[in-house]
């Protein structure tokens, strides 16, 4: 391979959670806040592993509440001229929860918020990832 040919080649971006030089960014330390929920609303849960989600697979109550998130995440990209039943931008949605997933474990790493916390976001942020199956 010549080194013109070399040089037109990208270098691979590092994947996420790998040690390939992607380290977590240090984000400035904030107040921590108490991880309890003080609007009095019950934390969402996700599906054991081996049971199957989206709509119909779940208990009535749990699937009105992802139904009215599914809503609201809809209503965001419609007004933003997108639809979460157009397939790249459900793509695109996916990745980014993919991200705010690395931004959280980076968070944890950096005891900007404990495994709990960590664990509770990483809860709504599942949910979130099931908006596009009830669009």
């Amino acid at each position: 391979m010549s080194a013109a040919a070399e040089s037109a080649t990208p270098p691979t971006p590092p994947t996420l959670n790998s040690n390939e030089g992607g380290a977590v960014l240090p984000f400035a330390r904030r107040t921590r806040r108490s991880a309890t929920n003080t609007r009095g609303g019950q934390p969402m849960e996700t599906p054991p592993p081996g049971r199957p989600s989206g709509p119909g697979h779940q208990n009535p109550e749990r699937e009105a509440v992802q139904r009215q998130l599914a809503e609201q995440m809809e209503l965001a990209f419609v007004a933003a001229g997108r639809t979460l039943s157009d397939d790249e931008t459900a793509a695109v949605y996916q990745r980014t929860l993919d991200l705010v997933q690395h931004m959280l474990t980076g968070a944890t790493a950096q005891n900007i918020i404990n495994e709990e916390q960590r664990e509770d976001l990483a809860a709504l942020v599942a949910g979130m990832r099931e908006a596009p199956r009830y669009i």
